[in-house]
């Protein structure tokens, strides 16, 4: 073999396992970025003193239940509403969920607690939006922005989701 053909074998061979292999050279990795590993929606509004984790929107048929919970990082109480178009009626609906006390965790849906009836739009698999509530007011960012919530819709016949649907209502 000549040296020509050997220089051109060494140099494809290392075209191809820089191609297969360097692709951390110009990628950012994702394993070093910090996540919040759950199936729900995850949001902080700390100019409220809230913060809102693990929201979900089960559903099977007619049935159906939202779950998550809401952690009030004041020293005073919050009462938290809840505002969403009806999935049935198209209309905007708002329901009360909860005072909470100062420094506590509410917990909607598991841990014991019943979970919210609640007929929002969506299928399993897509998104439905909802918004948080706090003292009657809509929760606003610090550019005065409304927060509207995107949370994921979830398949109640998944044995992970059965059993929040099981859960009672209030």
């Amino acid at each position: 073999m000549s040296l020509r053909k050997a220089f051109v074998a060494l140099a494809l061979g290392a075209a191809v396992l820089g191609g297969t292999t360097g692709c951390s050279f110009s990628s950012h990795i994702e394993s070093i970025r910090p996540y919040t590993p759950s199936d729900g929606f995850q949001a902080d509004y700390p100019q409220h003193h809230l913060k809102v984790r693990n929201v979900l929107y089960v559903t099977i048929g007619d049935q159906s239940t939202l779950i998550g919970s809401i952690i009030n990082t004041s020293k005073n109480p919050a009462s938290i509403s809840i505002r969403y178009v009806d999935g049935v009626t198209g209309q905007v609906t708002e329901k009360d969920i909860a005072t909470i006390p100062g420094s506590k965790k509410y917990d909607i849906g598991f841990n014991g607690a019943p979970s919210l009836d609640v007929t929002l739009a969506g299928v399993a698999g897509g998104l439905t939006e909802i918004q948080f509530l706090l003292d009657g007011a809509e929760i606003k960012d610090a550019d005065g922005n409304v927060q509207r919530l995107t949370i994921p819709v979830v398949d109640g016949t998944l044995a992970q989701y059965r059993a929040l649907l099981e859960q009672p209502t209030e």
